[in-house]
């Protein structure tokens, strides 16, 4: 085979590969939550979009939890793992408080769940919208991964997004 045939067949392969396994995606949304079932999961080269049954309404200990933006800042948070819940708002309050207390960290947000969209069906991505506007809500960011999650307590359900950010 030419040069020029295998360097072909490698870029084919690299562009047929997805963002996240299942496994992967799951194991992911386990470090921070206790999950149940799938009911979505898709993944192509430049995103992962999954929906679990959630089997509690807790976050796990492994993962810092803020009540605010300003706290997530201050104690430098940002650059690692986080989750933010706030009794009296929702995830989509609370990262526009992110967004305005430290513009890098809610773009990378803002990224991480848009760059998501091309793996959502329409149920995927009503239920992405309910976890963002319920209150209360949790939503976890890590930015050595990139991706986040938000717990939607009042229909059980974890939905994380993963978006390659260009």
């Amino acid at each position: 085979m030419s040069w020029r045939r295998a360097a072909l067949a490698a870029l084919v392969l690299v562009a047929a590969c997805d963002r996240h396994s299942e496994d992967e995606a799951r194991a992911l949304a386990e470090h921070w939550f206790d999950i149940g079932e799938t009911l979505h999961f898709a993944s192509q080269r430049h995103c992962t979009a999954a929906v679990f049954r959630a089997q509690s309404g807790e976050v796990k200990s492994r993962v810092p939890l803020f009540a605010s933006a300003e706290a997530v800042i201050g104690n430098g948070a940002q650059a690692g793992a986080f989750a933010i819940s706030a009794s009296d708002s929702s995830v989509d309050v609370l990262f526009l408080a992110l967004m305005n207390a430290d513009r890098p960290t809610g773009l990378a947000l803002r990224e991480t769940g848009l760059a998501a969209r091309p793996c959502m069906t329409d149920s995927t991505r009503q239920a992405f919208h309910s976890a963002l506007t319920v209150s209360p809500s949790v939503l976890v960011y890590s930015a050595p991964d990139g991706a986040f999650a938000v717990l939607d307590p009042v229909r059980r359900h974890v939905v994380l997004t993963s978006g390659a950010i260009q």
